[in-house]
């Protein structure tokens, strides 16, 4: 009669089965509480993958030793070297059942609360003094989110200007922007910006306005570009009131906080320079 034991009987005996289980129960748990405190600190969603990956590889090593070792009170022995008579201490039936029956109730309670209260998006405080609304896609959304934010961040930009509002208008420049005016020398300060500007607005009978036409997206999501066309009705220095159209580049890119500004815009008419009068925005 064939005495040798089954594989599958060496598997119980070996508790193989028991620390697969241990293992799944206690990896779920793992995971559950990663999801819930990893977005607490701001953690990349590729740190949790890469938490499940290495678990699951946890999990053939774990089975190895559960095969090819014993846990005695001397510490781990290789099961074939194991005699007859060695003490192997284990958990009784309830023990063990009251663990994983304790560790598997944690773990599902922490993945219901996951579900029924999910954490809100992030909202991401403007470091400019002034308020601009903005709401930035967090990196999962597609770049025709972003498309549409700078959309919408130019048409506050253009309402702003239409106002006359020196410090809302300039808001929507980086700090190391550079403007590049038509027939004028470059504005590459916050304070030379200001001025492109202020000299505009000086003019009483300034009518400005502008809209995008094409905005583009780089693969990395943190720079962009638009463009678009623009109209402004204006007197020049004489009195004479001059109505002018154009277009303009704008060159947006993402602030470490997490928000757009314009880092280089330019901008040119489109009639002849007799008629176009001085050189304005937009």
């Amino acid at each position: 009669m064939n005495t040798k034991p089954s594989f599958f009987s060496e598997l119980r005996r070996r508790n193989v089965f028991r620390v697969a289980l241990t293992y799944t129960v206690v990896a779920w748990l793992m995971v559950e509480i990663a999801s819930v405190l990893l977005p607490l600190v701001d953690a990349p969603e590729s740190l949790i993958t890469a938490f499940v990956v290495l678990l699951a590889l946890g999990f053939a090593v774990a089975l190895f030793i559960s095969w090819a070792f014993e846990m005695t009170p001397e510490g781990l022995k290789r099961t074939q070297d194991l005699s007859a008579d060695e003490v192997i201490p284990y958990w009784s039936r309830r023990k063990f059942a009251t663990f994983i029956i304790g560790v598997a109730g944690t773990a599902f309670c922490l993945s219901a609360y996951h579900l029924l209260f999910p954490a809100p998006a992030r909202n991401v405080s403007q470091s400019e003094p002034l308020s601009i609304s903005q709401s930035s896609p967090s990196p999962s959304e597609k770049p025709s989110d972003v498309e549409q934010l700078l959309r919408d961040l130019d048409a506050q930009w253009a309402k702003a200007a239409a106002a006359k509002d020196v410090a809302q208008t300039i808001a929507h420049y980086s700090d190391d922007a550079i403007v590049l005016p038509p027939n004028a020398t470059s504005a590459a300060t916050k304070e030379a910006i200001r001025n492109v500007w202020k000299d505009m607005f000086a003019s009483p009978s300034l009518v400005i306005s502008w809209q995008p036409t094409r905005v583009q997206v780089g693969k990395s999501g943190e720079m962009a570009w638009v463009r678009g066309t623009y109209e402004l009705t204006m007197n020049d220095a004489s009195g004479k009131p001059i109505d002018d159209r154009g277009k303009y580049l704008e060159v947006w890119e993402k602030q470490t906080d997490g928000n757009w500004k314009c880092a280089a815009d330019m901008w040119n008419s489109d009639l002849a320079a007799s008629a176009s009068g001085p050189p304005e925005k937009k």
